[in-house]
C-alpha cells in the first residue's frame, strides 16, 4: 500500500498533519506528526513531506487519508511493497 497525494487537490489545510499526530500521540501535536505541510505565502506553493509513516497500522485506513477533506490523499495498492508517498503532479 502506498499513499498518493494529488497536488492539484491539496490546499495545505494541515488536517492530515493533525490526524497523523493524533495517531502517534493521542493529541493534536503537529510537531509529532510524520507529515509536514507548509505553504509559501509569497507564491502559494505547497511543500508536503513525510518522515516515517506506519500507515496507521492499527486503523482500517491511514488517518491522513480518512480525514483529508479535499480528497488529495488516496491509497494505492498497486505496488504493495512501496511505502513512500508520491506526488501526482
Amino acid at each position: 500500500m502506498k499513499i498518493i497525494r494529488d497536488s492539484n487537490l491539496c490546499y495545505a489545510c494541515k488536517t492530515c498533519q493533525l490526524a497523523c499526530s493524533f495517531h502517534h500521540t493521542k493529541a493534536f501535536w503537529p510537531d509529532q506528526s510524520s507529515i509536514a505541510v507548509s505553504r509559501n505565502p509569497q507564491d502559494g506553493t505547497i511543500k508536503w513531506r513525510i518522515k516515517t509513516c506506519d500507515k496507521c497500522i492499527d486503523e482500517e485506513e491511514p488517518l491522513c487519508v480518512k480525514y483529508c477533506m479535499y480528497g488529495a490523499l488516496q491509497i494505492s495498492n498497486k505496488n504493495a511493497n512501496e511505502q513512500e508517498v508520491k506526488d501526482n503532479d
